[in-house]
């Protein structure tokens, strides 16, 4: 199986310790249809460019007047959403509409692209700019999701408009780099081994290159470029960047190419840009691992339930190592699923466990279920992670983006150096295609030229940001974000115990409103130190097998 990181799962909150049930958690898309609403144009075209706009959803001819700026992009409105129907949102709330970019931004004249964009009206008129929401992955839909699922409106809806925005390659922009070779069922029960996993991602590329897709075009560098030109398309002087994950790398990077067009960065998980990633991510699983297995050593209960949990974690790899078993769940609200646990498996399914906001204090009962002999309750908890991601991340996005970036200069061998578990050595680095050894192989097959070099970037050091990490985050290891923060000059640090992937949603699953408030006191004042109260709230990390009781928010 070939083995990439997901593309949005720090949206996935769980909802018990034990059951660790996902709902997902992403953003929103704001603008006016109400005339006595904000538009995303703060010099509103006239009637005859508005019907204009609506006649060519596209983009052609759709550009507002901008004295300022004669040469911003094309925004154009499109009223029905493209087709996606609204849940949790009223439609005077919502804008959503295209913006048409160079494909090459050093080639301004020549083809274009187009990206979907929707913008989520604030509660407040004068609450200063605008938030644009960045997606993870790379590849991350975000437009669609933030449409249809008021859980995820509920992160981003507040004083501000929130931009939310189907980065090149993704969800409803055009063109898309979906993959169904990766996500055809038939094809999926079918890849039993990395070769063919491997030839289905080449035939992705095939295929979308038979289709006239420059894949070269897809890569950090056009991408940020595009976040600047959707700000100027929407006639803001300045925005907010909020992202997490790879979200962190665009806003960074994209502050770096365009710094007078960005106030403060919101950086959750945060990727130093100017570090190889890479490098970091089995070192990062590795480190998150040994955290669980020694608190569970140091508390009591978990200790007691468990006994050695390196220990269960071994016998229960030897024995799917030598007869792998099948399982069948059904998650609630998802749909029945059959499938073969084998070592490699087991140990991704471990992966995924810590990109949940409670996925480490469930991770020793879970074991401990596995090394009794039931394998269905960590295997109903990644099925239903899988199919609430269905859809919703693009790999051939993310595939364009670590090929052209990251992956030429991948150090496999610092990656093995900071792995001493045979587990991880010998069944997740093997078949991961991002930060393992498939890595090299899976680029080769994708093809694309390298567009950034991680020790050529820069930092635009003088934009205040907050950056949060969390002390389990296997993906974007909490050294990362101290990097991020000692690059810049006005930085608040806040680290949040016990945590994964996702400090600022798992804030809100354990103190309640804390994540939110957190944002918004920075925001209030990007220069001034958040007091960050509730975040002192939070206890220390204990594997008891559940979660604790979730304190009083602000």
């Amino acid at each position: 199986m070939l083995r990439t990181v997901p593309g949005t799962p720090a949206r996935l909150l769980a909802l018990a310790a034990l059951a660790v049930l996902a709902a997902l958690v992403l953003a929103g898309c704001d603008a006016a249809e109400d005339p006595d609403a904000p538009a995303p144009d703060d010099d509103p075209a006239d009637e005859a460019e508005e019907a204009e706009a609506d006649e060519a959803p596209d983009g052609d001819d759709a550009a507002p007047e901008d004295a300022e700026d004669p040469d911003a992009p094309a925004f154009a409105e499109d009223p029905d959403c493209f087709g996606v129907e609204l849940a949790g949102l009223a439609e005077a709330s919502v804008t959503c509409g295209t913006v048409e970019v160079p494909l090459d931004h050093d080639e301004p004249e020549g083809d274009t692209i187009a990206l979907t964009v929707a913008v989520l009206a604030g509660s407040e008129d004068d609450a200063g700019p605008p938030t644009l929401v960045l997606g993870g992955g790379p590849g991350e839909v975000m437009v669609e999701t933030a449409l249809t699922e008021p859980e995820v409106q509920e992160t981003y809806l507040g004083e501000q408009d929130a931009i939310l925005v189907d980065q090149r390659g993704v969800g409803h922009s055009d063109p898309a780099l979906d993959c169904p070779e990766l996500d055809d069922e038939e094809a999926e029960a079918g890849l039993d081994d990395l070769d063919e996993s491997l030839d289905a991602l080449e035939g992705c590329r095939t295929d979308l290159a038979e289709d006239g897709v420059d894949l070269d075009a897809f890569n950090h560098v056009a991408n940020a470029d595009d976040i600047d030109a959707v700000r100027r398309a929407l006639d803001h002087d300045e925005v907010d960047l909020r992202g997490t994950s790879y979200g962190t790398h665009l806003a960074l990077h994209a502050a770096a190419r365009n710094p007078d067009g960005v106030r403060s960065l919101v950086l959750s998980s945060p990727i130093d840009p100017s570090q190889n990633y890479l490098d970091t991510m089995a070192p990062g699983f590795q480190a998150s691992l040994d955290r669980v297995i020694e608190a569970c050593e140091d508390t009591p209960g978990c200790s007691q339930q468990v006994g050695d949990l390196e220990a269960a974690i071994d016998e229960v790899v030897a024995r799917l190592d030598d007869a792998p078993e099948e399982v069948t769940v059904e998650p609630p609200g998802g749909e029945e699923t059959t499938d073969t646990y084998d070592a490699n498996a087991f140990v991704a399914g471990l992966f995924t466990l810590f990109y949940l906001p409670d996925g480490a204090y469930a991770l020793p009962a879970l074991v401990d279920d596995a090394q009794a002999g039931d394998l269905e309750p960590l295997a109903e908890i990644v099925a239903l992670v899988e199919q609430q991601l269905e859809g919703l991340t693009t790999p051939g996005m993310q595939f364009s983006m670590v090929c052209s970036g990251e992956a030429p200069g991948f150090d496999l061998d610092a990656a093995r150096a900071g792995v001493t578990s045979d587990v991880i050595a010998e069944h997740w680095l093997p078949i991961s295609a991002v930060g393992g050894e498939a890595t090299d192989e899976a680029c080769e097959r994708w093809d694309v030229e390298q567009a950034y070099d991680p020790e050529a970037f820069s930092y635009a050091t003088d934009i205040p940001a907050l950056v949060v990490t969390g002390e389990l985050d296997h993906v974007t290891p909490p050294e990362l974000g101290a990097q991020v923060a000692d690059a810049l000059d006005t930085a608040h640090l806040v680290e949040v115990p016990g945590v994964g992937h996702g400090p600022l949603q798992a804030l809100d699953l354990f103190v309640t409103g804390c994540g939110d408030a957190l944002v918004e006191e920075f925001l209030d004042d990007p220069e001034r130190p958040p007091e960050a109260a509730c975040v002192d709230q939070m206890p220390p990390f204990q594997p008891l097998g559940e979660l604790p009781d979730q304190p009083e928010g602000p």
